[in-house]
């Protein structure tokens, strides 16, 4: 099996829809003899009149009426005209077996409440109570569906009812099937996150590769769907890659990577043998190389683990208690779901640690008509501080919006450029790394003032209307904690090392 690099998960959102259903359900359990000896006999006679009936038995009238309405109730009677007859239900038990040993079952009316997907109409555990935000990325459904989804899930719900029946403990062992559905009302329509992560194997082919829990429960036409709509979410407009590896790797003073640039191609295949599997390109002491997003699982955690011994003061450069700035590139496919939310909630866990005020500070790229769509992507639990940028000419957007830095002032510093996956442009993979290097901490500075500095300072967003805080007036009010000149005052030179990464 050849070993795959990921460079990004990205979440999608499964539209699915919930109902109310009152069904009539056949429970494991036989009707007592009395009961299957009153449908014989009136499978012998046919329709009957009800006086005949409490009459044979020797009935009252209210007796007589208590029998028929229960076994009415459990879809084994059908009464008319102050007649009695089995109902279709009964007559097919009985046909099942040729008239003479029927099975039946006790029959219960149920309410119960089942969640549907959109698509296949495969049933799903229920939702959580949280409505998906825009962060993920919602998948549509036909309208066709969506008007005739009543119909579909009634069908759906007799027809799979062993599946939905398997999801509850108290049907697990008691239920038998459906004998007929009653009532069935929508009550609400969301989505479930399906996370795909992307990645490239040793020959240079995309892998993607759908959550395994989803994959495990989903039928085919389900799973052809996500990745039929997984494909057209990929951007197909975005501008042709130009000089803006050069650029990162001239800021950064990267020479080992030019050996993978050919006029505007990166040979990303090559890049991933050398440097992240055979290990046999050397950086700097205090410089490791970096693939993939930062958010990625393996990624997160070589932040926290620096972001932990900075706060901590494990190392002999002591103690420092800053915020973090984290400039995102201008990339659709950046930052949507899961892996995103989980970075920005262990990065904020662990500055805020020991009651500190320190916070995670993330830059976007926004024009002002612009900021409600990227605060909506971007917005997941716990990230507080969104600053806009203002992508002013001309420089626009830094490195044509493909450069990426995470920022711990005076300590360490990751710097990415997405660069564009041959024969599929439309995905960016992150390359870089992580450095302690003063002169790489001075120019991540430097790169992030550039881009909200001044007349580019847009706002910062508020999420929520008891937001109450002042708008600040510029970036150095807004993101005090960065106003600092590194030439004077100097960073700290100490170096931190993975010794277990590609050195």
């Amino acid at each position: 099996m050849s070993l795959t690099h990921d460079f990004n998960r990205v979440t999608f959102g499964l539209p699915v829809e919930s109902f109310r259903v009152d069904a009539y359900i056949a429970l494991e359990e036989r009707l007592p003899v009395v009961t299957e000896f009153i449908l014989r006999l009136l499978h012998i006679c046919g329709r009957i009149p009800t006086s005949v009936f409490r009459d044979y038995f020797g009935f009252t009238d209210s007796e007589a009426l208590a029998v028929v309405e229960s076994l009415s109730r459990q879809g084994l009677l059908e009464v008319s005209d102050d007649e009695v007859q089995l109902s279709s239900f009964a007559l097919e038990r009985f046909e099942e077996t040729g008239g003479e040993h029927p099975r039946f079952s006790k029959v219960e009316l149920r309410q119960d409440t089942v969640t549907l997907d959109l698509i296949s109409f495969t049933p799903l555990r229920a939702a959580g109570a949280q409505l998906p935000t825009d962060n993920i990325i919602k998948l549509n459904a036909d309208d066709e569906v969506l008007g005739d989804s009543i119909e579909r899930a009634k069908s759906a719900y007799r027809q799979r009812y062993a599946e939905i029946a398997s999801m509850r403990q108290e049907f697990r062992e008691k239920s038998y099937g459906v004998y007929s559905v009653e009532d069935i009302e929508s009550k609400r329509r969301t989505y479930v996150p399906v996370p795909v992560t992307f990645g490239i194997d040793a020959d240079g082919q995309i892998k993607r590769s759908v959550d395994e829990t989803f994959e495990r429960i989903a039928p085919a036409q389900l799973i052809n769907f996500v990745n039929e709509q997984v494909t057209r979410a990929i951007p197909r407009t975005l501008a042709l890659a130009g000089r803006e590896l050069e650029e990162f790797i001239d800021a950064f003073e990267l020479s080992p990577l030019r050996r993978y640039v050919t006029g505007r191609r990166f040979d990303l295949t090559g890049y991933l043998a050398d440097v992240h599997i055979a290990r046999n390109t050397r950086h700097p002491r205090g410089v490791d190389a970096m693939f993939g997003n930062v958010y990625l699982a393996a990624n997160r955690e070589r932040v926290v683990s620096r972001l932990r011994d900075r706060r901590s003061g494990r190392r002999r450069h002591g103690r420092l208690l800053t915020s973090l700035a984290w400039l995102a590139p201008d990339y659709p496919l950046w930052g949507r779901g899961d892996a995103f939310a989980e970075a920005v909630n262990s990065f904020s866990t662990e500055l805020q640690s020991h009651n500190s005020s320190d916070d995670l500070y993330v830059f976007a790229y926004a024009e002002p008509s612009e900021e409600a769509d990227v605060a909506s992507t971007l917005r997941v639990h716990g990230l507080k501080e969104l600053h806009y940028s203002r992508p002013l000419p001309p420089e626009g957007r830094l490195m044509a919006g493909r450069l990426e830095v995470l920022l711990y002032p005076t300590a360490f510093v990751v710097a990415l450029c997405h660069v564009p996956m041959q024969g599929s442009p439309g995905l960016w993979a992150p390359i870089g790394f992580i450095s302690s290097l003063p002169k790489h901490l001075d120019t991540a500075h430097n790169m992030i003032r550039k881009a909200m500095a001044g007349r580019r300072y847009g706002r910062r967003a508020r999420f929520t209307q008891r937001d109450a805080r002042p708008s600040p007036n510029s970036f150095e009010e807004a993101c005090a904690f960065l106003n600092y000149d590194s030439s004077s005052t100097g960073v700290d030179s100490d170096v931190d090392d993975e010794s277990d990464l590609p050195k």
